[in-house]
């Protein structure tokens, strides 16, 4: 007996995506969740590049303190505008974590600082050190402000008073009424 449905036409892309789009999205899961689970270590190259740790090792909540500090003047590598503190990220994750293990093995904010400055440049730090060209950064706010507020004040100091003759005499009226 002949089945009286509908034959199924061709393939379209709209029939192909969920198709396709499952496994790109089960890739993209099991990415991320693996780099997020991943445990790092320090290589020899890193120790060499930190040298000894000059800070204290942390564990604990003030482990957790520490992290987010150092992780606050990191500048996420992919978003830009956020810390790595604050990125959610993969990568900005990765950081963080690898604050984490630096403080615990005992390095210094300035050690941890350099370290990811050498990695990805002066630009991964989220305010810039106040020296060489940078220092133009800091001082130049506070010159434009200290020279807008010397224009003003001279500004104020060469303007004519005009006093208005309607005006003094009605102050003169208000002073023989008041000493009445």
């Amino acid at each position: 007996m002949k089945s009286r449905g509908k034959r199924p036409g061709p393939l379209t892309p709209l029939h192909l995506a969920p198709m396709l789009l499952a496994p790109v999205l089960l890739a993209l899961v099991l990415c991320v969740s693996s780099a997020s689970a991943q445990e790092f270590e320090l290589g020899a190259d890193e120790r060499r590049q930190l040298g000894e740790p000059l800070g204290v090792a942390l564990t604990g909540a003030a482990l957790e303190t520490r992290a987010h500090e150092v992780g606050s003047l990191l500048r996420c590598p992919v978003c830009q505008g956020l810390s790595v503190f604050d990125s959610p990220v993969p990568a900005a994750r990765a950081m963080q974590a690898k604050v984490q293990l630096l403080l615990e093995a005992g390095y210094s904010e300035g050690q941890i600082l350099n370290y990811f400055e050498t990695s990805y440049g002066e630009f991964v730090r989220l305010s810039p050190k106040p020296e060489g060209f940078n220092l133009v950064v800091w001082i130049l706010p506070v010159l434009a402000t200290l020279l807008g507020l010397g224009l003003v004040a001279v500004r104020v100091k060469r303007a004519p008073v005009e006093v208005d003759a309607t005006l003094e005499a009605y102050r003169e009226r208000v002073r023989k009424e008041v000493a009445e």
